[in-house]
């Protein structure tokens, strides 16, 4: 087979487009995922002898996942095997505060004393603004089936920045959560100037190649 430089040309051409694309796709940031269960604390109650619901307060122990806790407290036990089986008991008003980027996928499994009903008000960028209501006792007219563990999933495309939970009862404690899950959308980074320049200058190259060719087969 007779190879002419411009066939050459076009080929390295070619070549060095994909080695560009490449480079470009590589400013792609995968989608990532935290799951917090809560069972890397050790639940160390004050008192042996009196143990209280808030002797282990929540806060900012998992700020490195991007999360601030406001009225939680950590319950929960040691299992014979060394691991921990904890949740997050929140009191009649929990806050759940994202900080750094916000996810675009909350969910989590709440359940609740007394088999009363917990309602979630999520917050957003730009106004975004969500409710939920798990079954449960919530007055007469709202009385549901009271079930452990209801998922309970939150989704804005432009962020999750707080959720609030309460329970019907007011009382001191209410909600109970636990495998709290959030999901970061995958975002591209912008590409540069330069690389933008380059695929350019190199699809011109190539057209101009291929049009040299087609000029000498027509001779």
């Amino acid at each position: 087979m007779r190879i002419t430089f411009s066939n050459f040309v076009s080929k390295i051409v070619t070549l060095i487009t994909l080695s560009v694309s490449l480079v470009v796709l590589t400013g792609v940031n995968p989608a990532h995922a935290v799951l917090i269960d809560f069972d890397d604390i050790k639940h160390i109650p004050a008192d042996d002898m009196f143990p209280h619901f808030s002797d282990h307060p929540l806060t900012d122990q998992y700020i490195a996942q991007g999360l601030l806790i406001d009225g939680g407290f950590l319950v929960g036990e040691s299992l014979l095997d060394g691991s921990n089986d904890n949740r997050l008991l929140g009191s009649n008003f929990l806050l759940l505060s994202f900080v750094g980027t916000l996810p675009t996928t909350v969910s989590m499994y709440i359940s609740a004393a007394f088999d009363q009903a917990v309602f979630l008000n999520a917050f957003g960028e730009d106004g975004w603004f969500a409710q939920q209501q798990t079954s449960g006792y919530a007055g007469p007219y709202s009385d549901t089936p009271y079930t452990d563990n209801q998922l309970v999933s939150f989704y804005s495309p432009t962020g999750i920045s707080a959720i609030s939970l309460e329970a019907f009862y007011g009382l001191r404690t209410g909600a109970i959560v636990d495998n709290l899950n959030y999901d970061y959308a995958t975002s591209v980074s912008e590409p540069s100037l330069l690389i933008l320049l380059m695929c350019g200058l190199l699809m011109i190259m190539l057209s101009c190649v291929k049009r040299a060719d087609f000029a000498v087969f027509r001779k």
